[in-house]
Order: structure tokens, then C-alpha cells, then sequence
């Protein structure tokens, strides 16, 4: 995986939104914006003890662009339009995409078990990684460290890439606008796949008789963790549709943030510090019996074909923000 196919556009220089803009009057608007950030943070703290760490995109795209609000205070009332325009594709391509993928084992596909199974076979000389990893890792009567990491990790997921898309509007918009089409692309592209081919995860197919004993463990850490965020964490995936399973967005959307932020890190050599995180989240998504080595590559590289077409067409456009 060489860094030329996957860097993007030099990053601009511009920055971004909250940064550029003109405080208009009043002259400690700075000290009211920070203030409020810290009170923002102060209430989402308050919120997480009682409720629990917000797991659902909605609320975490939601509390995203509360802080961006916040950071906006003081600035031209166009910024909180702007806001509003940047991150409303975001939002309406999520809630089409968990409002649909629901149907997408009910347009007559037959749902797909085996192929991933003799895929994961076939690499691993007769035995799938899920099989093999919970065999050593998943003790039923206890909660390990394993469970914990491996729920962490889960569970970034699910706020990592929007962190990542508020950082970036605040600090360079059309680095955000970028990223924004390469999330929304991949997005698209595992609805588009999962409607076309419908696909079981491994603890569904041992479910089935189709492989030895694998669980669904994703949730395990939160016995230790939080209570509440347990209850936010099961409504989640109790809603999700069952057989979206290839490819795994969970491994492609935390290869797209490993590949965006890689031409970002001045510092050659650190670069491929990068990859440990979706390599931790493969891991974690074999262990958990949530998906299989198959999904896992093949949502890296929708992730990387993503990339390497959003960088090429920007290239032809001749303009960063293109």
C-alpha cells in the first residue's frame, strides 16, 4: 500500500470555518467562545455519566456540531448556515443508509453464508480467525481485558470519523469537504453492496450450524465499562439490519480516517503508526464474531478505492476544494 496512491491534494493552507471568520462588535468573543465550549463539554460529561458515552451517530454527530455551534459563537451569522450546509449531507446519507439497509435482505436475495466461510478458510488452512480467536480469547464466565479493549475499539467506530470531520471543519474546510465526499462515498458503496448481496456474520452463521461456537461479544466490555452505555450500544445493534455484513464499514471507515490523516503527519516514519487502527479494529471485529477476514479486506479496500478515485478526479479538477 504505497502513500502516492492514497495522498491527497497538498492540504490547504485555508482555515477552516471557525478560525477565519470576523468577530463582529464585541471584543471577548473569544472568551466566550472558549467558555462555552467548556461548559458544552462540562454538560456532555454530565450526559455520559447519566445516560451513557453517546454510541449512535445520530448523537454523535449531534453533539459534533453542538461544540462546532459553540466554536461559531461571536462569528458572522453566515458561519451557522454554513454549518448547517456542510454537515447535512452527512446526516441525510446516514439516516437514508440505516433507514434502507434495513430492507436489504428483503428484496428476494437469498442471504450469503458460505462464501465468506470458505474464503476464511481457504487463508487460514482449514479454520476461520473468529473460530479460532474466540477459541483462545472469549472466556464465557468472565469479562477479560480482551473484552474491554476489543469493545473500545468497537466502539470508535461510531465517533472516531466525526471527530475527524469536526476537527478538520474547524481547522481546513476543504479538507473537510474532501473527506466528507470519501465518507459519504464509502457509505453509499456498503448500502449499494448490501443490498446486492445480502450477507450473514460469522455469530449468525454459527447461529445456523454453519460454524463451531461464536458469540457476539462486541458488547461485552460494557459490563465493566457503563450500564449505560450498554442500553444505548444493544438499541443500536438490536435495530441494524442482520446480514449487512459485507463489506465491513467498521474496517473501511477507520482505514478512510488512517488514510486521510497519513499525508497530515509530518513525520514520514510515524505514518504507519496510522494502520495500527484499523488493523485493531480487524482484530477486534474477528474476535467478536461480528464479521470474517473476507468483509474485514474488502472494506479496506473500498476504502482505498474510494480514495484513490476522489484524489484522481480532484487531480483532473486542478483545485484543492475541487
Amino acid at each position: 500500500m504505497g502513500t502516492a496512491e492514497f495522498a491527497e491534494v497538498a492540504p490547504s493552507a485555508e482555515p477552516g470555518p471557525a478560525t477565519q471568520a470576523t468577530d463582529f462588535r464585541f471584543p471577548h468573543w473569544l472568551a466566550v467562545r472558549r467558555t462555552a465550549i467548556a461548559l458544552y463539554f462540562v454538560a456532555l460529561v454530565v450526559w455520559s455519566a447519566h445516560y451513557g458515552i453517546p454510541v449512535q451517530r445520530e448523537l454523535v454527530i449531534l453533539w459534533t456540531c453542538g461544540a462546532l455551534a459553540c466554536a461559531s459563537i461571536g462569528r458572522h451569522p453566515w458561519q451557522i448556515v454554513q454549518l448547517v450546509l456542510d454537515w447535512l449531507p452527512i446526516v441525510v446519507v446516514l439516516f437514508a443508509y440505516d433507514f434502507t439497509r434495513g430492507a436489504a435482505d428483503s428484496l428476494g436475495i437469498g442471504t450469503h453464508y458460505l462464501p465468506m466461510i470458505d474464503f476464511d478458510k481457504w487463508a487460514f488452512a482449514g479454520e476461520t480467525p473468529t473460530e479460532w480467536l474466540q477459541a483462545h480469547l472469549y472466556d464465557p464466565r468472565a469479562v477479560t481485558a480482551w473484552n474491554v479493549g476489543f469493545t473500545l475499539v468497537y466502539t470508535s467506530y461510531f465517533i472516531t470519523p466525526f471527530a475527524l470531520a469536526g476537527w478538520l471543519w474547524v481547522r481546513d474546510r476543504l479538507a473537510f469537504l474532501r473527506f466528507r465526499r470519501r465518507l459519504v462515498s464509502l457509505a453509499l458503496a456498503g448500502l449499494a453492496t448490501y443490498i446486492a448481496f445480502p450477507a450473514a456474520p460469522p455469530w449468525l452463521a454459527s447461529e445456523m450450524g454453519l460454524l463451531g461456537p461464536v458469540v457476539r461479544t462486541t458488547s461485552t466490555g460494557w459490563e465493566i465499562i457503563g450500564v449505560g452505555t450498554a442500553s444505548l450500544f444493544s438499541e443500536g445493534q438490536a435495530a441494524v439490519n442482520l446480514v449487512a455484513a459485507v463489506p465491513s464499514l467498521h474496517a473501511g471507515f477507520t482505514m478512510l480516517v488512517a488514510l486521510t490523516i497519513w499525508p497530515r503527519v509530518r513525520r514520514r516514519w510515524l505514518r504507519p503508526l496510522l494502520l495500527l487502527y484499523p488493523l485493531a479494529m480487524g482484530l477486534t471485529l474477528l474476535a467478536c464474531g461480528e464479521h470474517y477476514f473476507f468483509d474485514v479486506v474488502l472494506g479496506w479496500l473500498y476504502a482505498a478505492a474510494v480514495m484513490v478515485a476522489w484524489s484522481a478526479w480532484e487531480r483532473r479538477r486542478g483545485a484543492p476544494g475541487a
